[in-house]
C-alpha cells in the first residue's frame, strides 16, 4: 500500500536549481518594481511594441505557455505561464487570477508530453548557460505536439563583438552566433522565422523620438540587418 501523501519524503533537491538560486533571488527582489522599472517608460514601451506583434503573428493554437512569464507581461498571449521566481509568480497570479501560473524551473514543465501547441520564452535564455538552454529546449520539445512552435529571443553575438560589450556575471551573459543556434536546433527543430530587435541604440535617443522610430525598426528587423540587431527572436517548429 502506498504511504499517505503527507508521509512521503520530499523529492531530492534539483542541483541545477540550486546553481541558479542567485538568478531566482534577483528576480524575487525585483518583482515588486519590475513592471514600473522595466516597462513603465518609453524604452520599455518601445521594446514591447517591437516584440508583441511578432509574438501575435507566430503563436498559434489553443494551448500556449509563457515560459519565464515573470509578472505576466505577455500572459494575454498565453493560456498559462511558468516561472521559477516565487515573487514573480505571486504577482502574475494576482494579475491573471483566472490563468494557471506554475512555479517551476523552465527545464521541468509540469505537463504531459505533447500537451502544448506553442511555447514562448522572452528575455530568459540570455541569463542561462548554453547547456541549460539546451536542456530547456529539450523539455519544450517534450511538451509540444508534433509541429508545435517554440519562440525565444537571445542577444546577437556579432553585435556584441562589434560594440565591444562584455557582460559581467550571469545577467544577460549568453549571446548566440548562427552556428550556436543551429547547434541548439540539431535534428529536433526546424528554424522557420527570425527577427532582429533593437537595431538602433534606443536607450541613447530622446524619448519623444522613440515611437517614431519603431515602425522603421519593425521593417528593418526582417532584412539581413537583423544579424546586427541587439537581439533576435526566432521561431522553431518541432520535428518528429
Amino acid at each position: 500500500m502506498d504511504a499517505p501523501p503527507s508521509s512521503r519524503p520530499d523529492p531530492p533537491p534539483d542541483p541545477l536549481l540550486s546553481e541558479l538560486q542567485e538568478v531566482i533571488a534577483y528576480y524575487d527582489a525585483l518583482a515588486p518594481t519590475y513592471d514600473a522599472d522595466r516597462f513603465g517608460n518609453s524604452y520599455g514601451a518601445y521594446v514591447d511594441g517591437l516584440e508583441r506583434p511578432v509574438l501575435r503573428a507566430w503563436l498559434k493554437g489553443p494551448r500556449v505557455l509563457d515560459l519565464g512569464c515573470g509578472t505576466g507581461r505577455f500572459l494575454d498571449l498565453a493560456t498559462e505561464g511558468l516561472d521559477a521566481s516565487p515573487g514573480m509568480v505571486q504577482l502574475a497570479r494576482r494579475r491573471w487570477p483566472h490563468k494557471r501560473i506554475h512555479e517551476a524551473p523552465a527545464w521541468s514543465i509540469p505537463m504531459a508530453a505533447g500537451a502544448l501547441d506553442a511555447v514562448f520564452s522572452m528575455h530568459v535564455f540570455m541569463h542561462l548557460p548554453l547547456p541549460v538552454v539546451r536542456r530547456v529546449l529539450d523539455e519544450c520539445w517534450r511538451v509540444l505536439r508534433p509541429g508545435g512552435v517554440m519562440v525565444f529571443d537571445f542577444p546577437v553575438a556579432l553585435r556584441r563583438r562589434l560594440v565591444g560589450h562584455q557582460p559581467s556575471g550571469w545577467h544577460a551573459a549568453t549571446a548566440m552566433s548562427p552556428a550556436e543556434l543551429r547547434g541548439l536546433c540539431a535534428e529536433r527543430w526546424r528554424l522557420t522565422e527570425r527577427r532582429g530587435v533593437a537595431l538602433a541604440p534606443v536607450h541613447r535617443l530622446p524619448p519623444p523620438l522613440r515611437p517614431h522610430l519603431r515602425w522603421a525598426e519593425a521593417l528593418l528587423g526582417r532584412t539581413p540587418l537583423k544579424h546586427l540587431a541587439s537581439y533576435q527572436m526566432v521561431k522553431l517548429e518541432k520535428l518528429g
